[in-house]
Order: C-alpha cells, then structure tokens, then sequence
C-alpha cells in the first residue's frame, strides 16, 4: 500500500500540471476558436511545429532525468548537479534550430503543414513571437524534471498555475483588445504565451537557487564535467532524444496527411486534441511518477524490488485509463457546442473521441513501459527501436493512404492510426516480462 501512496504523491502534483496546462490550452482554444476556424487551424498549426520541439526536447530532458533519479536515489548530489548542467546546455544548444526557423522562416515551417494560403499567412506573426520562448520552456523543463527526481513535483505545479494562469489573463486581455490593451488578435495570443513562459522561467530558476535545492548547476559543475561522464550520459540520453524525434515527426505526419484532407479535419483535430489531452495527461502522469521512483530504486540496485513497484505501478495506471476515458468522452458530448465550428467538424470530434478513448488503456501500457520502465532504466535504444518503428512502418503509412490516396474520413485515417498501438503493447509486452531493462546506469559512470 506504501507503493501506490508514494505513486500517488508524485503523480498527483504532475497529474494537477497537466490538467491545468492542458485547460489552459482548452480556453486558448476557445478564445482563438470565437476567430474562426482558419485562426484555429493557423494556430494549430503553429503549436504543431512547437509540439515537435516540445516532445524532442522531452526526450533529450528524459534522458538527462534517467540521471536524476538515479543519483538522487544513491544520495549524491554533485552527481547531480553536474547531470542538471549537461543537460541544460545540451537543451539551450538544442533550441537554436528550432529558433531560427520559426523567427526567420516561419512561412516555409508552416507550408510544410499545411498548403492553405490564408492560413499561412494567418500562423506567421504567432509563430515568429513563440521563438522567443523556446530557451525560456527548455531551462523550465529542465529543473521541472530535476524537481520532481528529488521528491520536489509540488512546486512545478506551484510555478505552472503561475504561468499559465498569466497566461489565460494576457490572452484575453491581448487578443479581444479588453481594458484598453489593443486588439492582436491571434499575435496577442502569441505575445501572452511568450511573456508567461518567461515568468515560468524565472520562478523555476529562483526557486531552486534561493531555495537551496539540490540539484543546482553552477559552472564549477559545467567544468567537472569529463569525458567519460559525457558520453555515458549521451549513450542514454541520445536514444532517447532519437524515440522522441521520431515519434514526434511521425506524429506532425499526421498532422500533414489532417490538412491535407482539408482545413475542416485540421480544426477537428485541434479541438479533439485538446480535449484529448485531459485524459492522456492523467494518465501519463503515473508513468512520469513511476519513471522517478523506478529510478531512484535502480540506483542503488534494488532490481527485484523496482519490478515489482513496476507491477503494481501498471495495475493502477490501467484502472486510471478506463475512468479517463470514459470521463473524456462524456465531457466531449457536453463541451464541443461550445466552439465556433460546424457540425461536421462537431460530429467528427465526437467519433474520433470515443476511438481515442477506446484505445487509451493500450496507450497508457505502452507509455508506462517506455517512459515510466524501460527508460528508467536506462532501456532507451530497445524503446527507440520499437517506438520508430511502429509508428513509421505502420502508422504514418496507413495514415497517408487512408486519408490522401483513398479519401477516407478523419475518424477511419485515425482509427488505422491506432494499429501502431496495438503491434507496440505486443512487443513491450514480451520486453517487460524479459527484466532486461532493469539496470543501474550509475555503475557505467
């Protein structure tokens, strides 16, 4: 019983994360949805380029997180501190492509997704403001991982409802021109994102140095830094990175093959994504809880204890998935009237809600086992392997001759997606039960 409340206590404060991230999101959709559907899909489509960076970005901070817990669970903190260091200037050189091309090259970013002229042209000012938060998310994330390895997964959450709660306000106030704040429309939406990311930031940051907490980097711990402590880290982490690229360019793939099919399936697939992510983002939040406690047991070599802590993990993510699901379908039925959309786009993200929440315990399987098993301990070539594949030789396929050569509706193209899912929880089935992720990193350093 132990187990599930320790779990809990990490999950909980993520879980609360992301349901506020994600409603925020939700009413940022609705505002910039009260524009119409061409400033949904631009926008969309902006965050779609934003969603590439962000998971990548997730899988080379993932990496750096395998460390994290692994030390904090051998108690040593300039280990540490000197992981916390790599992986901040890994993620801020990171940032710079992503940087470039939305400030300098925001149309040809945006003509990659979408062929729609007005929508284009509608994207461009949103997405060449948004490069400015890039570094800003990155250092964020980093010392959010670095928190929740040490215990800490409370004051992310404190720093979350400070920033996206900025974030609605400026929204509103930038994007309808209320309180004699001018009229930006969707820049205005942008504007407001960039400003509360940076006072996200600068929480973090403060809290963690003035608070004294372990796990602060200063340069003496960028100069501790060898050769071998370097690659050992990137042997890791680089797969990980790897799994997240490839899995998030298969997911933009998606989004290309959406609108292509028409500007109509790109804004039902921005408002079932949204609503969506309420139910993934609880879920998802017993993997992350089960990724830090897997790994603080691994790094003192407790192995049969951690597959077992492994288990029990599972059956209550599993349990989770199902209220999930049936939670997010029925708030489906009862919020879509809500957005400016016609009924077509409405009908369609009411039956590709139910095909998504049909398919989440399978989703949450595998997430659990690649990021809350195998990643702890340090799997991440097998999960790289698997996840890219899948996806690459199943689902991006199917996707495309569904939805471009036969002409299928949105909700069929989706639900081809999902067989990707179903071959994956087979494989990661057999790799769980092998124990061969069970592994202390720590002991190649």
């Amino acid at each position: 019983m132990e187990i599930y409340k320790r779990i809990i206590r990490i999950a909980f404060p993520i879980a609360l994360q992301q349901v506020i991230f994600t409603s925020v999101n939700f009413v940022d959709t609705l505002m910039i949805g009260l524009l119409g559907e061409v400033a949904i899909a631009s926008v969309g489509l902006s965050n779609q380029f934003f969603f590439l960076y962000n998971l990548i970005l997730f899988g080379l901070v993932s990496g750096g997180g395998i460390f994290f817990s692994q030390y904090w669970g051998k108690k040593d903190e300039d280990g540490l501190s000197r992981s916390v260091a790599l992986t901040i200037l890994s993620s801020l050189l990171f940032s710079i492509p992503f940087f470039l091309l939305s400030y300098f090259a925001p149309e040809m970013v945006l003509r990659f997704f979408s062929p729609d002229i007005e929508v284009i042209k509608a994207g461009i000012p949103y997405l060449k403001v948004i490069a400015f938060s890039y570094p800003l998310f990155a250092i964020t994330m980093v010392f959010s991982f670095m928190l929740r390895s040490i215990g800490k997964a409370h004051l992310p959450l404190i720093i979350t409802i400070i920033e996206l709660s900025t974030n609605i306000l400026l929204n509103y106030l930038l994007i309808f021109g209320k309180f004699g704040f001018p009229v930006l429309g969707i820049k205005g939406a942008a504007i407001g994102t960039l400003i509360a990311r940076a006072i996200g930031c600068t929480a973090t940051v403060f809290i963690v140095y003035f608070g004294k907490l372990p796990g602060r980097a200063y340069f003496k711990h960028v100069a501790e830094l060898n050769s071998k402590f370097v690659k050992n880290f990137f042997h890791y982490a680089l797969p990980t990175l790897a799994n997240e690229f490839a899995w998030s360019l298969g997911f933009t793939m998606y989004t290309v093959v959406y609108a292509h099919m028409g500007t109509d399936v790109i804004a039902a697939q921005r408002v079932m994504s949204t609503i969506e992510g309420f139910a993934v983002s609880v879920t998802f939040s017993i993997a992350n809880a089960a990724s830090v406690i897997i790994g603080n047991i691994l790094g003192v070599s407790k192995f049969e204890e951690a597959f077992e802590t492994s288990k029990k993990a599972l059956k209550l993510a599993e349990l989770i998935s199902v209220i999930a699901a049936i939670i997010g379908i029925v708030t489906t039925f009862l919020v879509v009237g809500v957005f400016d959309v016609s009924e077509e786009v409405k009908n369609m993200v009411k039956v590709t809600i139910v095909i998504s929440m049909g398919f989440l315990p399978v989703k949450i399987f595998n997430g659990m086992n690649v990021v809350g098993f195998l990643r702890a301990g340090g799997d991440t070539r097998f999960s790289f392997l698997v996840e890219a594949s899948t996806l690459w030789l199943i689902g991006v396929p199917l996707a495309a001759v569904g939805g471009l050569i036969l002409d299928l509706s949105f909700p069929t193209v989706y639900f081809l997606t999902m067989m990707e899912e179903i071959l994956k929880s087979i494989i990661l089935f057999f790799r769980y039960r092998s124990k061969k992720w069970l592994r202390n990193v720590l002991e190649e350093a």
